[in-house]
């Protein structure tokens, strides 16, 4: 067979594992030599697993020898988030402030992961404790976004290198999180496929939290069918059927707010053809607002943001007993929280919830609310680590859609959707929370009529 295995997907992998034609050895030994050359200032990958990999992989090769193979992902390599525990490996969430930090066993996740013969191939970038939408970490340096040779621009975060890893041929899917579009984020602006689960779906027992009310945990994949093997495989629940999956009658809803004050029009342009797609596929498209989207910012922008109130609770005080350990930006952002009251805090999270039970209202009669994922193309990196205000700007702007689904606790999926200007456009689906087997079921028909759109 010919050793293209970088450019297959996981379960393309698996299923040449399973037929005795790939030896999960020699594909781990692939994959950690491929990061070696192609990662040699680690901007993707910050620190390897290479001998837990190997070992996985010789017991994956056992397996697939006597048919008992663990799952159709068994013996495959995939990255992770270094965020996740990983046994006597340090995992220090993208910041100083934890430099050192060596976990005793692995997160939850991981071990469901392992359970399913995967192999863990290493940690991968992210920004301090994952609170940045664009990915950069000035004390790691940050891997450039892949669609401009020319001028290095951000990747998306805060699952920076889950989404390299895969875009660069290191891993055929990674593991990451999303609080606010942490995983659709680079998933979009790296041309892949992302899954942002309800919160709760996928434990984050281990997991270096930012959030706890709005972390969650979800891959970054190729395809719609490894991001639903992957969902089944860490949550423990069915995965979904996609066979003969079709986008007749389905009710679509193009959200007009949020989206259309912020997006770049020609990015609204391309999902709009996107959508024509999906229409003459035999969807019904109708446009129009959704007030809980503009009602859910307007709270958040009153009495805070539960991730920054949250990360403020969690790791002020070591912030401040530690000054220059977190990068100054997100430092700033994370203890501007104080400023809020509990009185903030309970008008929050009380609105949150009547705004999601509106949401749920609103959206009745369609099976899914439809809008660009990100409002703008990827900024250059340079400009932002030179000026604070720029920074704030960028991360502002690239939560700014994705965070809708994390305040109104729905399950979203971002798919690839074509190039505007030379970069990758992400279309995002979104669906009430608990619904993942209908919003991947309904994900795998939009990524088999969009096709036309990624040639």
């Amino acid at each position: 067979m010919t050793k293209n295995w970088h450019d297959m997907t996981a379960l393309e992998l698996g299923q040449h594992i399973g037929d005795r034609a790939i030896d999960p050895i020699e594909l781990a030994q692939y994959f950690l030599g491929r990061i070696k050359e192609h990662d040699p200032q680690k901007r993707i990958y910050v620190r390897l697993t290479e001998e837990r990999a190997l070992k996985e992989a010789a017991a994956a090769r056992v397996r697939a020898e006597n048919g008992t193979r663990l799952s159709p992902l068994d013996g495959v390599p995939i990255s992770w988030k270094d965020l996740f525990d990983t046994a006597g490996v340090a995992t220090e969430g993208g910041s100083r402030l934890f430099a050192g930090r060596i976990p005793e066993k692995d997160a939850e996740c991981l071990m469901r992961a392992s359970r399913a013969g995967l192999v863990c191939l290493g940690k991968t970038n992210m920004p301090d404790v994952a609170f940045s939408g664009i990915g950069v970490n000035p004390w790691t340096g940050t891997g450039p976004n892949p669609f401009d040779k020319e001028v290095e621009r951000v990747p998306g975060g805060s699952s920076a290198g889950a989404a390299l890893s895969i875009a660069e041929g290191l891993a055929p899917a990674a593991i990451g999180s999303d609080t606010a579009g942490s995983v659709r984020i680079p998933a979009a602006w790296c041309g892949l496929t992302g899954l942002k689960t309800t919160h709760g779906q996928i434990s984050l027992k281990g997991a270096m939290l930012l959030s706890y009310s709005q972390d969650t945990v979800g891959p970054l994949t190729k395809d719609i069918a490894d991001a639903n093997i992957l969902y089944s495989i860490l949550s423990g629940r069915p995965k979904a059927d996609l066979a003969g999956v079709s986008l007749k009658g389905t009710k679509i809803l193009r959200a007009t707010s949020q989206f259309d004050e912020l997006c770049d029009p020609k990015i609204l342009a391309k999902v709009k053809e996107g959508l024509s797609l999906l229409q003459a596929a035999g969807a019904e498209i109708t446009e129009g607002p959704v007030p809980a989207f503009d009602e859910v910012i307007a709270l958040s922008t009153r009495h805070g943001s539960p991730a920054a109130i949250e990360a403020c609770m969690m790791y002020g005080n070591q912030i401040r007993a530690n000054p220059g350990a977190m990068y100054g930006p997100i430092a700033e952002r994370i203890l501007a929280a104080e400023k809020f009251s509990a009185v903030d805090a309970a008008a929050l999270y009380r609105g949150m919830e009547e705004l999601t039970a509106d949401y749920l209202e609103q959206t009745a009669g369609y099976d899914l609310v439809v809008g660009s994922t990100q409002p703008e193309h990827p900024p250059a990196i340079a400009p932002l680590l030179e000026n604070t205000e720029a920074y704030l700007r960028a991360t502002l702007m690239s939560i700014s859609l994705t965070r809708l689904a994390n305040l109104l606790r729905l399950c979203a999926t971002t798919l690839p959707g074509g190039l505007e200007s030379g970069f990758p456009i992400g279309m995002m689906l979104m669906a009430p929370g608990g619904s993942e087997g209908k919003l991947l079921r309904l994900s795998a028909a939009v990524e088999q009529t969009l096709k036309p759109l990624n040639v």
